[in-house]
């Protein structure tokens, strides 16, 4: 009989491996080289390669508070990466799940508490570490993957670190979802009960009605707390609030009263640099947001002000759309502001190597040439 076992493990192995080399040509080329069954059981285990993931933190919203990101090395991710791909072949998300799913994003989540009197946020505390390696396991075994108890294991350990889900991984988003479907089914029907919407993006849950049912001696609440506790999560009492139609009301950080819109702060930000960028240069506005930027976030070291811009344009985008007015005159400042220091960089670099004949004379280049000699020698005795 262990015989058998052992047979139908081996299989099932190198029918998992099969899948995820397919998978892998597709991401990375058909000139990448195929996973073994050796890699797989090398990466699965902490006492194989203790060295398989890295820390870091990155700053959170709230200044002196971090996120402690685990990130897998770069073998173990290049398998996670075709494993996440292969379990989003199989698995649908809850509809009322907006994160971490293809084609989904932060305005839709808030879309669906547009006109509600009253928003409700809450959010799960250490939602990533709440997921422990024996639940990821079990679900692996279930619709729609139905994987065998030793692939199933496989699996959950190359996802898994120390007993729990990494944040960091890029098969934990999805992982979250495919763990949280039955609290989306739950919390869903608990919603249809008092006449709510529900939608949660990763840890963020919001409810939304036209009355106010979230007093904290309420059925509602009871219930809430009930189906969260019965699933393993816990609510971060200091991250709940409710919002009513008369205050700022705001979804995954999103202004939601009229439409999904970002705050004021965010655009005036991207003012503030881009204005200090053209009246005083990139340098200068670069160390002017630092200023404000470094003390909260407390992060160091060159952030490459172009691309930090570029991103929240980006951002500004997705929100807003391209077509809006804000959106297109910030990013055509950026873009002039952008072609006008490649300009002036290149300019520099010309005067520098002497190579401006069109806009100097021979004698000209030639005092350009002496000074430059003059400033070499003037380096080499200091």
């Amino acid at each position: 009989m262990p015989e058998v076992e052992n047979i139908s493990t081996k299989e099932n192995k190198e029918a998992l491996l099969r899948e995820l080399n397919a998978i892998k040509e597709k991401l990375y080329g058909d000139e990448s080289y195929p996973f073994t069954i050796k890699q797989l059981n090398y990466h699965a285990y902490s006492k194989n390669n203790p060295n398989r993931y890295f820390q870091f933190q990155i700053p959170k919203k709230k200044a002196g508070e971090f996120r402690t990101i685990t990130a897998p090395n770069a073998g173990l991710k290049s398998i996670q990466r075709c494993l996440n791909a292969m379990l989003l072949e199989k698995f649908t998300a809850h509809p009322a799940a907006k994160g971490f799913v293809p084609g989904k994003s932060i305005v839709d989540n808030a879309k669906v508490h547009l006109g509600q009197r009253y928003i409700y946020n809450i959010d799960l505390k250490d939602f990533f570490p709440s997921i422990k390696v024996g639940r990821v396991y079990a679900c692996l075994q279930l619709p729609p993957f139905s994987f065998d108890k030793n692939t199933a294991s496989l699996i959950a350990d190359l996802c898994c670190h120390d007993g729990v889900l990494p944040q960091g991984a890029p098969t934990s988003p999805t992982i979250t979802n495919i763990v949280c479907k039955r609290l989306d089914w739950r919390l869903s029907k608990l919603a249809q009960r008092y006449n709510m919407r529900y939608s949660r993006y990763a840890d963020d849950i919001t409810f939304s009605s036209m009355e106010n049912l979230f007093h904290d001696d309420g059925d509602f609440i009871k219930s809430l707390h009930y189906f969260i506790d019965k699933e393993g999560f816990c609510i971060n009492d200091a991250k709940t609030r409710l919002n009513s139609y008369y205050q700022r009301q705001e979804v995954t950080g999103l202004t939601i009263n009229e439409k999904p819109n970002v705050t004021q702060k965010y655009v005036k930000l991207i003012r503030i640099v881009l204005h200090n960028w053209d009246k005083k240069g990139l340098d200068y506005a670069e160390s002017k947001f630092l200023e404000t930027y470094r003390p909260t976030k407390n992060v160091a070291g060159k952030h490459h002000i172009e691309n930090i811009i570029r991103g929240k344009l980006d951002y500004l985008k997705m929100v807003k759309s391209d077509e809006d007015s804000t959106y297109m005159k910030l990013n055509a400042k950026f873009e002039s502001l952008l072609y006008q220091t490649a300009n002036n960089q290149n300019e520099e670099q010309e005067t520098i190597t002497g190579i401006r004949t069109s806009e100097t004379d021979d004698e000209e280049i030639l005092v350009e040439l002496e000074e430059l000699v003059s400033l070499f020698e003037t380096y080499n005795q200091s």
